[in-house]
């Protein structure tokens, strides 16, 4: 279901439209001062009750009613078709690939397309490889934690790149089913764990700390706010890796972190996006 209408109105039209549709989307249209409404419905729409819907509230704002356009969507496997673009991502010692493809010389990473956020396109995801391939240059990896592990890729990179043992977890039900999913398929289950947790405060990520290796790749706001849970849970003489952060954002990301003893080593920015590498000093002989 399509509409066009003035930009004055689509706060209004939305929220009319919005009870019983499964997915709705606004965007600025070609023409100045207008937007495309868009709608994704379950079933046949009752078109008359939704003109006379938007009829009211046209009048309300005094605007002619938008015309609406409501076609039947062709039967297409979105998730086939979306794996079959997926071209692989080479990132430092990875390749991040879809179903079917590979690359000689690197770590593979096969990541399906799917729900959960993490198929090494987006900034943060890239920051992290490129900095996890720099975080165990000098340093060996025996425990690992992943926090919002979305896919798993970190988590599996991870396991990959140091044969550590690697707990995942995430907050979203989904995204643990699709990590457990691509743990499999990527043949580390006897490295990595994947578990439902809202951040650090799940029992068995206390359990298994300390952790030479933190990733998380989350968001800024619980960034700076999980600093206090990261320190309790890195090993002295750990690595964090941290992203999911604008560049603006990485002064009251940092300022925590340091407040818990913890000291930026490496950053990268990438498309606008930062991802941190934090050491924990070890103590003295």
């Amino acid at each position: 279901m399509t509409l066009a209408c003035p930009a004055a109105a689509v706060a209004a039209l939305v929220d009319a439209l919005d009870d019983g549709v499964g997915t709705l989307a606004s965007y600025p249209d070609a023409a100045p001062g207008r937007w495309r409404i868009e709608a994704i419905l379950p079933c046949a729409p009752q078109r008359v009750a939704i003109e006379t819907r938007l009829a009211l509230i046209a009048a309300a704002l005094g605007i002619d009613p938008p015309p609406l356009t409501i076609e039947p969507l062709a039967d297409v496997d979105w998730l086939a078709r979306n794996r079959a673009s997926f071209p692989p991502i080479a990132v430092g010692p990875f390749v991040v690939h879809g179903e079917g493809g590979s690359a000689t010389g690197r770590i593979p990473i096969r990541i399906d397309a799917a729900t959960a956020f993490g198929t090494g396109e987006h900034a943060t995801t890239r920051g992290c490889l490129l900095a996890l391939a720099v975080a165990v240059r000098h340093r060996r990896i025996a425990r690992a934690l992943d926090v919002g592990t979305g896919s798993g890729v970190l988590a599996i990179a991870a396991a990959r790149l140091c044969r550590a043992r690697v707990l995942a977890v995430d907050i979203d039900p989904e995204s643990v089913m699709v990590a457990r999913r691509h743990v499999r398929v990527n043949g580390v289950a006897d490295l990595v764990r994947v578990a439902r947790s809202d951040g650090y405060r799940a029992a068995l990520v206390a359990r298994g700390a300390p952790y030479d290796l933190v990733l998380a790749n989350i968001l800024a706001r619980p960034l700076a706010a999980m600093a206090l849970d990261l320190a309790r849970v890195l090993a002295r003489g750990g690595v964090a890796i941290l992203s999911g952060l604008l560049i603006e954002q990485e002064p009251w990301v940092l300022w925590p972190q340091r407040a818990q003893g913890l000291a930026l080593a490496r950053r990268w920015r990438i498309d606008g996006w930062s991802t941190l590498l934090l050491t924990r000093r070890a103590p003295n002989r």
